[in-house]
């Protein structure tokens, strides 16, 4: 296949593909239509899909960034089981299965990210996780650029980590096998998931990268421990905590990734000091960091 179906774009702002609208420019962008493309794109790959809980340097991404907006095939492989390719955005795979009435993936409707970020995260809300409905996954080695399918034991998936996020792989597409429910039953739980996030979570008009740190474990909350601290409010630069929820931080409008990694580390360093947690960073830096993001970033546990 020639190179020329993929759109290529040099020297290309990333700030608009990410939820936190922070980034520099990228050496070369590579825009894939088809997932069997992405094959083609050698060298050091950066991999951006809807950059939802990214933080791309403010100094750029030096090498090969590929987008996956446009990996957004997707088909019932029979009544239960479905493919999709990366790229396509979690609320849509949600709508797909509502379509047919299957059950296991309401979680995703509220989730801005990709299906790739979300398989790769493992994403999970009250009760459901990707790790209960996918079956398998076409995965890329990114670095001898081996194609294959691993199924759902080989992915390792276990709260906000896999296979994938640890060996530099990239999901090409998944198959998941989900179960036939009731069509309004189904919406009623979408609604709901809906309903929380509007309640409790600020919405991405105020530009946002999701939980900063994960919960150290389970019952402990990093929202309610920064809250205990006086966290709201706090702020560097153009970067400032919530007011909705202490782990997650808003762009004011000028904040660049030295802003979030400062603060990011004032949130880490304090519940630190406070309580004893070695908070692990949900979100993901990826670029050319100053020097100071260097020494900020290498304190934090990233997998």
């Amino acid at each position: 296949m020639a190179m020329n179906t993929i759109t290529r774009l040099e020297n290309y702002s990333l700030k608009e593909h990410t939820t936190l609208k922070i980034g520099g420019n990228a050496e070369e962008v590579y825009v894939p239509n088809k997932a069997e493309e992405v094959c083609e794109i050698k060298g050091k790959i950066t991999i951006v899909g809807k950059g939802s809980n990214l933080l791309v340097s403010s100094q750029g991404v030096k090498g090969k960034v590929i987008l996956t907006g446009n990996l957004v095939s997707h088909e019932f492989l029979d009544k239960t089981r479905l493919k999709v390719e990366s790229g396509l955005k979690s609320c849509s795979v949600a709508k797909l299965a509502l379509e047919k009435s299957l059950t296991g993936l309401e979680f995703l409707i509220g989730i801005p990210g990709s299906i790739g970020g979300a398989i790769t995260m493992n994403s999970s809300a009250h009760g459901q996780a990707i790790e209960h409905v996918i079956e398998s996954a076409e995965v890329m080695d990114l670095h001898t650029y081996e194609v294959r399918t691993m199924s759902k034991a080989d992915l390792k998936l276990s709260y906000r980590n896999s296979f994938i996020e640890k060996n530099r792989h990239f999901i090409l597409s998944a198959i998941f096998n989900l179960k036939k429910g009731d069509h309004q039953a189904i919406s009623d739980k979408m609604e709901w998931h809906l309903d929380y996030r509007k309640k409790c979570h600020p919405p991405l008009t105020e530009p946002n990268a999701g939980s900063t740190f994960r919960n150290p474990e389970q019952g402990v909350f990093v929202g309610q421990l920064l809250e205990q601290l006086g966290a709201k409010g706090w702020k560097e630069g153009g970067a400032v905590i919530s007011d909705k929820h202490c782990n997650f931080m808003i762009n004011k409008g000028n904040a660049t990734s030295l802003d979030i990694s400062r603060l990011m580390y004032k949130m880490h360093s304090s519940v630190k000091k406070e309580y004893g947690y070695d908070l692990i960073a949900e979100i993901r830096y990826v670029g050319e960091p100053t020097p100071e993001e260097e020494e900020i970033w290498s304190q934090f546990i990233v997998h």
